[in-house]
């Protein structure tokens, strides 16, 4: 398959509402799928370990660290909604620590994750589907 067509196959039309912003991330693979690919995994990766962590009890320490890191990935695979959920749970530490809104934070990071990685499923089974039409 040809560059072009790879960023064909790879693009998708953006909303507001979108899990992971494909204009953003093609900036960065070029519409190679198998650096889409790669990059998905890495995040999935990430947000398995990382995720581990993140729960409203945790002291500010560790609580940083993880939705800091959370924030990263989502930004490296344009998953922008996830990035600024991240960035603004990352100030609950210290003074702005408060249970329930971390409690409510980490409920908005945990669902925002899952329709990132549905949409990284949706994205694998259409590069299935074309790599079949291209054999």
């Amino acid at each position: 398959m040809c560059r072009a067509q790879n960023e064909i196959a790879t693009r998708q039309t953006v909303t507001e509402n979108a899990p992971i912003d494909y204009d953003h991330l093609n900036l960065y693979v070029g519409g190679d799928v198998a650096l889409t690919r790669e990059v998905f995994g890495l995040f999935s990766h990430q947000v398995d370990m990382w995720g581990r962590g993140l729960t409203a009890d945790a002291d500010d320490e560790v609580w940083s660290s993880v939705t800091h890191s959370i924030k990263g990935s989502a930004k490296a695979v344009g998953a922008s909604h996830l990035a600024d959920l991240c960035e603004r749970a990352e100030s609950l530490i210290g003074d702005g620590r408060r249970l329930g809104a971390r409690q409510v934070a980490v409920q908005n990071i945990e669902h925002t994750i899952s329709l990132v990685q549905a949409e990284i499923a949706r994205w694998e089974h259409r590069q299935s589907l074309a790599d079949l039409r291209n054999s």
